[in-house]
């Protein structure tokens, strides 16, 4: 089967897996920390007990084409009464630029979601580049925030938010 760009479907034997955090770190390398202020690789919370790494594989492969870290925390856009805890960041997410547009952001998103279901979240929110925000636009989430530079990165995000369950 071809995607939308003409490519065979690279995706097949496509799988979620739960990573390291420093299983995360090859890919925030490449993709988002190249041409940043910041080289750091490790952030606050990644070694919560209640953080998960989520990674796209295919077929026998082990390194991740996609990446993605979940911490559970509400968002800061949520009244104080519904900011319980009860809501999951995402952070860090980032594709192989070899497998960009084929489906994988897509593949981890929807993962991710359901596993912050599952662990019993209520919402998902995130700092999401500019760049990217079409991409959450297109899978439910709402614009929460003006846009602000991320000190890490140097680069226009808007925070962005997606309930789970009717409020």
């Amino acid at each position: 089967m071809a995607d939308r760009a003409g490519r065979t479907d690279r995706l097949e034997g496509a799988r979620i897996i739960e990573l390291t955090s420093a299983q995360t770190h090859p890919l925030r390398a490449q993709v988002l920390r190249v041409g940043t202020p910041s080289s750091d690789l490790t952030w606050a919370g990644d070694e919560d007990d209640t953080t998960i790494h989520l990674g796209v594989v295919i077929g026998a492969a082990t390194d991740p084409v996609a990446i993605s870290t979940w911490l559970r925390t509400p968002s800061p856009d949520l009244a104080p009464d519904l900011a319980d805890g009860t809501g999951a960041q995402l952070r860090g997410m980032a594709t192989d630029p070899s497998a960009q547009g084929l489906g994988a952001g897509s593949l981890l998103l929807r993962a991710g979601i359901d596993r912050a279901l599952h662990d019993g979240a209520d919402h998902v929110w995130a700092n999401a580049r500019i760049a990217a925000l079409d991409f959450y636009l297109g899978h439910g989430f709402a614009v929460t925030s003006e846009e602000f530079l991320s000190t890490d990165t140097a680069l226009p995000h808007r925070r962005i938010l997606r309930h789970l369950r009717p409020a």
